[in-house]
Order: C-alpha cells, then structure tokens, then sequence
C-alpha cells in the first residue's frame, strides 16, 4: 500500500513538473518557430513557421468562408497585398464574394451599394460617407481597392458605427444611449482576458501609467466596434444576398491578430471557417522586450499567415493650395439682413460658392495672387459648390501641376494660375 502511495506522488510530481515544462515552452518556443530572419515581402505560415509563396497562400483560400487581412492602415505596402488577395479572391470565386470593410459605416451602406453598380463618383462616395472625418487615413492606399470592386461590381459591406455614435459610447457608457440607438446594438462582451491584456498593453504603450477609468472607456468601445463590425460580418453571410458568398475583411491588424476581436466574434455567431492574415512591420526590436507578435503574457497564436513590409517611414510629398475656405454665405449673413433686396440675387449666385478666407503668402495660392475675399467660383472648369470640392481638386495634383482658378473678387471675375509645390509646413487646404 505504502509503494502505491508513493508511485501515486511521484506521479504527481512529475505532472506538475511536466505542466511547468510545457508553460515554458509555450512562452518562449512561440517565437523560435518564427524565422529568425525576415524580410520585407515574406509571408510566413506561423503555425509552421514557414515562409510560403503568395500562390501557396492563395491555395488555402479555397477552404475558407471568410478571409480577415489585417491592415497598416497608413502603409501602403500593407494594401497593396489586400489588392493582390481581393483579384485572387475574385479570380478563384468570381461573382460568389462580397467584401466588409472597417473604412465605412454602416449607416452609408446605400451610398456602397450606389458605388458599386456605378452610379457614383469617387468624388460623391469620398464626400457622402464624409471620409475626411469618419476615416481619415489617405485614400489614395484605397482606390485599387475600390476601384476594382466598382468595375467587377462586388458588393461592400459596411462595418462599423459613426465617429459620433462611437465618442457618445467613450463619453457616458451603453446605458447613456436610447432604446433605439441600443437595439442598433449587438450584445458586446467584455470578458475576454487576453483581449483585456492585449490592449491594456497598446495603452501603456502610448505612455499612460494610470489606466484605470481611462482604459475601461478604451476598452468598452474597442469592444463595441469589434462585436458591430463581428455582427455586420454575421448578417450578411446569413442574409439571402450573401449566404452562399465567400467574404473578405479588410480592417485594421489589432482587429484581427491573436483571432480574439473581431474572428473570434463571428466565429461564435456562425461557425463558418476562416483565416487570419497580418501584417507586421519591420522594425528594431529591444532585445529585453517583448516580440510585437509574440506577447509572452498572451498564449496565442498571433494569426495564421503574417504579411512582412517595411516600416512606413517615409512621406509622399504633398501640395497644398495654402488657403483657409469656408462658404461663402457665412460671414454674408449681417450683410444680407441688411440690404435683403438688394442682395438676394447676389446672395443666391454666391450662396453655393466658397469663399476664400485668408492665404499664406509662401504658399502657391499666395504667389498666383489670390486674395482673402475671393470667391472659388471653378477649378480646371469643375464648379465649386461647396469646401468638398477645393480639397477633393487639391488632392489630385502633386508638385508642378497647374490648376485654373476662376474666382468672383467684388463684381469681377477673374482667371488665376496656380502652380503647385511640395508643402515646406502645414496649411488649411
């Protein structure tokens, strides 16, 4: 009996050993099955650890439902792979996928469907979904994208809630909205512990030390984006247009790495298999620190391929119109109120129009000589009816280009030249 004892202890003893073996291992080998050199281009199988051809990762596509490639928002190489995944999704699938994007939001979503069957502009879709304000990042990195997904009419699905729904959330908590605005809602869970270390980790990293209330507000709504944009995903696979498609996901990489925002969310909901890919910037590694992919308090794996670019250093050089605009009514107001009559057809050509504000000197609008009071009245012959319509030109130009200004100054309009240089600091439009 007292042999039986024994064996049954040592037994445990070495279990217990056995677990912290393993624990080990889990924290450390994570990383030494990832190359130890890497390379911008490289794509690396992370269960293996093997870097692979862009065909090798295409081939696994075909036994996927939903594919996430987590983006680098402002780095251009990272959406120059989401382009090469979305014409192999396409060629493979043809007109069986759709693709949900994280850059739109959900209210927009008949101004995507306009978009789709070519009944707007990149112009209109830019200024109706109000990208400026609800997105922000350079759309030039988007326009492959949304181009090819207008001219093979693939349908785009709207993500996520609008900037202001988001910061009432941030503000005052769920419980602070109405009914209706809460039934716009799906259930959001706030359980999960690794995703709780995950951003914990972001926000110490931007330097804050006292987290607590700050995080908790932080967190709610990261969570509240990922279960609507998990939701999003989940209807429309389960609607009649899109049961029986195959969908892309284009959204931000802390969306997607460790599977935990927004896969694992859908993946509850409907059990559909899928693969992750991310993408991982080069960049100096501290060798005391954590690896970006490998957290060593999160036993994960980071996703299922791992996307190498650069680190997005450098910055296209930008031009600038040196300007501050508004329209062109506002500060007529006093004015009309007091000679109506005689304004009212004056006030009614310009009320459309954009009227120039102030100008820097060094700038290319200063040097061609236009003058606060100006009023935009066209640009290369488009007319200029509202501040939409003078970024949207600017955008198009880079350094040397020329741009005719006609411009309404008092009762005489006139014609300017502006010829475009690289922004030296930083100006309105």
């Amino acid at each position: 009996m007292l042999n039986k004892k024994l064996l049954f202890i040592a037994v445990i003893i070495v279990m217990g050993m056995g677990c912290r073996s393993v624990t080990n291992i889990v924290t450390t080998d994570r990383l030494r099955n990832f190359p130890a050199e890497i390379n911008a281009g490289d794509i690396v199988h992370v269960a293996t650890g093997e870097k692979i051809t862009f065909s090798q990762l295409a081939d696994s596509f075909d036994g996927a439902r939903i594919v996430y490639v987590g983006e680098v928002h402002s780095n251009k190489e990272s959406h120059e792979l989401e382009l090469q995944v979305l014409k192999e999704f396409y060629k493979r699938n043809g007109d069986n996928i759709a693709v949900g994007l994280e850059m739109f939001k959900r209210p927009h979503q008949d101004i995507l469907d306009k978009w789709t069957d070519g009944e707007i502009s990149e112009k209109e879709l830019l200024f109706s979904t109000d990208w400026d304000d609800e997105w922000g990042y350079d759309y030039n990195h988007y326009k492959d994208i949304m181009d090819f997904i207008r001219d093979n009419k693939i349908p785009v699905v709207a993500l996520n809630i609008k900037r202001d729904f988001q910061k009432k959330i941030s503000r005052n908590g769920i419980e602070s909205l109405s009914e209706e605005e809460r039934k716009a809602l799906p259930e959001i869970d706030t359980t999960d512990v690794y995703h709780r270390k995950y951003l914990e980790r972001i926000m110490k990293g931007h330097g804050d030390t006292d987290i607590s209330e700050a995080f908790e507000r932080f967190y709610l709504i990261q969570c509240v984006w990922e279960d609507v944009m998990a939701d999003s995903i989940s209807k429309y696979l389960s609607s009649p247009e899109g049961k029986e498609k195959k969908m892309l996901v284009f959204i931000g990489g802390g969306h997607v790495i460790y599977h935990f925002g927004v896969p694992k969310r859908v993946y509850r909901s409907n059990h559909l298999p899928y693969l992750t890919i991310t993408t991982y910037q080069l960049r100096d590694l501290k060798p005391e620190g954590d690896h970006p992919l490998f957290a060593s308090d999160i036993p994960l794996q980071p996703a299922d391929y791992v996307n190498v670019v650069e680190l997005d250093k450098s910055k296209e050089p930008k031009v600038m119109l040196g300007v501050v605009i508004r329209k062109a009514y506002e500060e007529k107001e006093e004015e009309e109120k007091e000679e109506q009559e005689k304004q009212d057809k004056k006030v009614e050509e310009q009320k459309q129009k954009v009227a120039i504000e102030s100008v820097r000197e060094d700038s290319p609008a200063g040097k061609a000589g236009l003058k606060a009071g100006d009023i935009i009245l066209s640009m290369d012959d488009e007319s200029v009816d509202k501040v939409f319509d003078v970024i949207y030109h600017v955008r198009q130009k880079k350094a040397g280009d020329t741009c005719r200004i006609e411009i309404l100054r008092g009762e005489e309009k006139m014609l300017v030249e502006v010829t475009f240089f690289e922004a030296k600091g930083h100006g309105e439009k």
